[in-house]
C-alpha cells in the first residue's frame, strides 16, 4: 500500500513537473520613475514624516522611460535638513543613506509626468537623431526643481555617446507642460 501512494505521488510530481499548467510568467511591470514612488514614500514618511522629494534620477535609462534603478532623494523640511537616499528597483526599496543637507534643488510639489512620458518627449525633441548617430550611447534622467530662476519640476535628459563621450544631447522638459528646451553648456 505504502509503495503504490509513493508511486501515485511520484507520478503526480512528474506529471506536474512536465506539463505545467500556469503557462508563461509574463514579464514584470516596465520600471519607470514612479512605478514604487508610494513605496518609497511610505518608507520615507517612516522616517520622518517631514520628508518631501527634492531628486529622481537613474543613471542608465532605457528610451521607453524605465530603468533597472532609480534614486529618490528626500529632505527634510525640519532644521538641520538632512537628506535621505533610496534607491528601487522591481524587488523593492531601499535606504542607501542619509547626509548632510543638500544644497540647490528644491522639494517637488507639483505633480510631474512620468518618465515614460519624459523619455517619449526627449526622444521627438532629438533623442531619437542623436541615438541614430551614435548607436553607442547612455541615457541618463533626473527630475528636479531648481531653486532659482524658476522653481518648477524639470526631467533633465542627457544622452552621451559612449564612442566619443563629448559628444552629448541635453534636454530640459517641463514636467507638467511637456515643454522641451536644449541645453548648451
Amino acid at each position: 500500500m505504502k509503495t503504490s501512494i509513493m508511486f501515485c505521488c511520484l507520478g503526480i510530481l512528474w506529471f506536474g513537473c512536465s506539463h505545467s499548467s500556469v503557462g508563461p510568467i509574463p514579464n514584470p511591470v516596465p520600471n519607470t520613475a514612479k512605478y514604487k514612488l508610494a513605496d518609497v514614500n511610505s518608507m520615507a514618511e517612516s522616517y520622518g514624516k517631514g520628508l518631501r522629494l527634492m531628486i529622481v534620477a537613474s543613471h542608465q535609462v532605457n528610451i521607453d522611460g524605465t530603468s533597472d534603478q532609480w534614486q529618490y532623494v528626500y529632505a527634510d523640511t525640519a532644521a538641520p535638513h538632512p537628506t535621505y537616499w533610496f534607491h528601487a528597483n522591481a524587488n523593492g526599496v531601499v535606504l542607501d543613506s542619509i547626509s548632510a543637507a543638500l544644497i540647490g534643488p528644491g522639494i517637488i510639489y507639483q505633480n510631474w509626468f512620468n518618465s515614460d512620458s519624459a523619455l517619449g518627449i526627449a526622444e521627438q525633441s532629438g533623442g531619437s537623431q542623436f541615438r541614430a548617430q551614435n548607436p553607442h550611447y547612455t541615457v541618463v534622467a533626473s527630475l528636479g526643481e531648481p531653486i532659482v530662476p524658476n522653481p518648477k519640476a524639470y526631467w533633465h535628459v542627457t544622452y552621451q555617446s559612449t564612442d566619443s563621450p563629448s559628444t552629448i544631447l541635453e534636454l530640459s522638459i517641463d514636467a507638467i507642460s511637456g515643454q522641451a528646451v536644449p541645453v548648451y553648456n
